[in-house]
């Protein structure tokens, strides 16, 4: 089996290692919050068999240049890729499905979609209703931890109800 070639900050360390339901990041660009988020999410993918994790940004590009590139390196020859269905399964039967909202009706393709765990890179850049509707999908009846992470850069248009949370 390929081994997992993992070097983490302390903040990112700070980040993965934290077991509250929610959990946010902030920070300036460059601090490396999305790998810290990578990074999480191949650990609860290999640690929890079956675990569905939803990784989202505001757009799908985004997640290519930031998150599918990288991982599709990292994760050679321990998960697959499904490019159509924009997911990543292990095998032990764990995902990591990427997602995006842009606007109003992207919120549709997270109707009656359930996860253990959601991440959101760049929260602020989404609307609050947005991250309210999506954020609600974390559910499940089974033994998996629930939780949310978060992370962002000062400003956006919901820098206002990150900071309340």
């Amino acid at each position: 089996m390929t081994r997992l070639n993992l070097s983490v900050t302390k903040k990112q360390k700070r980040f993965i290692d934290a077991d509250e339901g929610e959990v946010l990041f902030g920070g300036a660009a460059g601090g490396g919050k999305s790998y810290g988020q990578l990074i999480d999410a191949m650990l609860f993918a290999l640690r929890y068999p079956g675990i569905r994790q939803l990784l989202l940004r505001r757009t799908y590009p985004e997640l290519v240049n930031n998150h599918i590139n990288q991982l599709r390196e990292e994760l050679n020859g321990i998960a697959k890729y499904n490019k159509s269905e924009k997911v990543f399964t292990f095998g032990n039967g764990s995902t990591i499905k990427f997602g995006y909202c842009n606007n109003d009706n992207d919120l549709l393709q997270y109707q009656g979609a359930e996860f253990d765990v959601i991440f959101l890179d760049e929260a602020t850049q989404l609307r609050e209703e947005w991250i309210k509707k999506i954020t609600a999908c974390v559910r499940g009846v089974n033994d998996f931890p629930k939780r949310i992470y978060y992370t962002c850069n000062p400003g956006g248009v919901s820098h206002g109800y990150i900071k309340r949370l």
